[in-house]
């Protein structure tokens, strides 16, 4: 048989698949838990999530982190059973299962198989209406996380992540670790996570994420079994206090220093938008073009074309507020002044000028071919079901958004830069030694120095 293949020249691609995010059946419960799921029959497999809007946002000022460590203990006791118990359960069904918070939300999850899906179900509502925080698992979470902040002390990159936020939002809410300070964590009790839990674990302000092989009507009147007990508190929880940025005269700079390192973790930010904020697709594409993705300005910049690092990146934070917008690389101690001026040009040239078309095209093609790897399990559709709920954003939010990227013109990126991003205004943060650094960047602004955390 003759080859007709053409080997000299790679395969043409062929054309490209549109995606879909799947349906999902949203149903509420009487006590207001609002159920969203998808039917996925492909694999016996069952994805369930309890997510609560108890996230970090919520710590008390003199508390930070109080309501991560109170997600981290609610899987290690109930009225009914022991950790050991739980963690045996668990192990018994052949599932797998984690709590924890990020800023916007306190999480249950657990997998499993789908023939146990109702133990899992019940488990889930068992482990969110019935903590009782024991004493002995309060001290041992204690160590264990005073041991990952003196952990942390040797990660410049962390401590200069830390130092932004603190830099751009104070004392307030996103100006502290998620997993909060020594002080902090000293301080905590178990009084303090009751209280925690009693003031912002509401039925009403939770939702339960499903995917996988199930039945969505089976799944609410099971739910309605379990969760229907799970009783709001007594008092409706006062509203956070916004989390705002501090005002912004001009650029600053901050030294973290290092004497005996290596190289520098460099960070320039400032804050950026909510995630419901309209602008947000437009802003995806301004950011996969300036730092999002391998062949983005940035990367090619300080990478490809002057060798300053092995990698840099930006992002704007996904929060319920304003959340920070960062650029990051590691970069050798002698070029970290080049590798900020840099960086500020690429912000300032994002901002003055319309983006090549060919460029545009590429950015808009990868977003929307990578979106699809987000979507492979029931694990990440429950994920994509909590960002829908944890924001109150629309049931058809991935078809719009979408939709969006694709429409995003040049003229929409250039005004999306000019309005959310400012050079002038930004933060340098740099955790590396100050001797070396500071020569190089008080050229840009103003510069304070502070000793790294021992």
């Amino acid at each position: 048989m003759t080859d007709r293949l053409d080997r000299t020249r790679p395969p043409l691609p062929g054309p490209g698949r549109a995606t879909r995010f799947p349906a999902f059946a949203r149903l509420p419960l009487a006590n207001g838990v609002q159920i969203l799921a998808i039917e996925l029959r492909r694999a016996p497999l069952v994805s369930l999530e309890l997510a609560c809007r108890a996230g970090a946002e919520l710590d008390p000022p003199a508390r930070r982190g109080l309501a991560t460590f109170t997600a981290g203990l609610l899987d290690e006791g109930t009225a009914r059973r022991s950790s050991s118990e739980i963690a045996a359960g668990v192990e018994g069904l052949g599932g797998s299962l984690g709590t924890g918070a990020d800023w916007n939300a306190a999480y249950l999850r657990i997998g499993l198989l789908s023939t146990h899906r109702r133990a899992g179900l019940e488990l889930l509502a068992e482990l969110v209406a019935q903590p009782i925080f024991p004493e002995a698992e309060v001290e041992r979470l204690r160590r264990q996380r005073l041991a990952e902040l003196l952990r942390r002390r040797d990660e410049p990159g962390i401590l200069a992540d830390e130092r932004l936020a603190r830099v751009l939002y104070g004392d307030g809410p996103y100006g502290s670790s998620l997993i909060g300070d020594e002080a902090a964590v000293a301080s905590y009790s178990r009084a303090d996570c009751e209280s925690f839990y009693r003031t912002h674990f509401a039925p009403d302000a939770s939702f339960l994420l499903a995917a996988g092989d199930l039945g969505v009507e089976e799944l609410a009147e099971r739910a309605g079994e379990h969760l229907d007990a799970w009783p709001r508190p007594a008092a409706a929880a006062a509203p956070p206090a916004p989390a705002r940025p501090l005002p912004r005269a001009g650029l600053t700079i901050d030294i973290v220093d290092r004497p005996a390192a290596a190289q520098t973790e460099l960070r320039i930010g400032h804050a950026g938008v909510p995630k419901r904020h309209p602008d947000r697709a437009a802003l995806t594409v301004a950011n996969a073009m300036l730092g999002g993705k391998f062949t983005s300005r940035i990367n090619l910049n300080l990478r490809e074309r002057h060798g300053y690092t092995y990698g840099a990146f930006s992002r704007f934070a996904e929060r319920r507020g304003p959340g920070p917008f960062v650029i990051g690389a590691a970069v050798g101690n002698d070029v970290a002044g080049a590798a900020a001026r840099e960086i500020l040009t690429e912000l300032e040239r994002m901002r003055q000028e319309p983006p090549p078309e060919p460029e545009l095209a590429e950015t808009r093609s990868y977003l929307l071919g990578v979106f699809p790897y987000g979507l492979q399990t029931a694990d990440d559709l429950v994920r994509k079901l909590a960002e829908i709920a944890v924001h109150g954003l629309p049931d058809d939010y991935y078809r719009r958004h979408l939709e969006a990227i694709e429409a995003t013109a040049a003229a929409d990126v250039e005004r999306v830069a000019r309005t959310h991003l400012d050079p002038a205004r930004a933060a340098i943060v740099a955790a590396g030694p100050a001797d070396a650094l500071r020569p190089q960047l008080e050229e840009l602004g103003p510069v304070t120095v502070s000793p790294a955390p021992r």
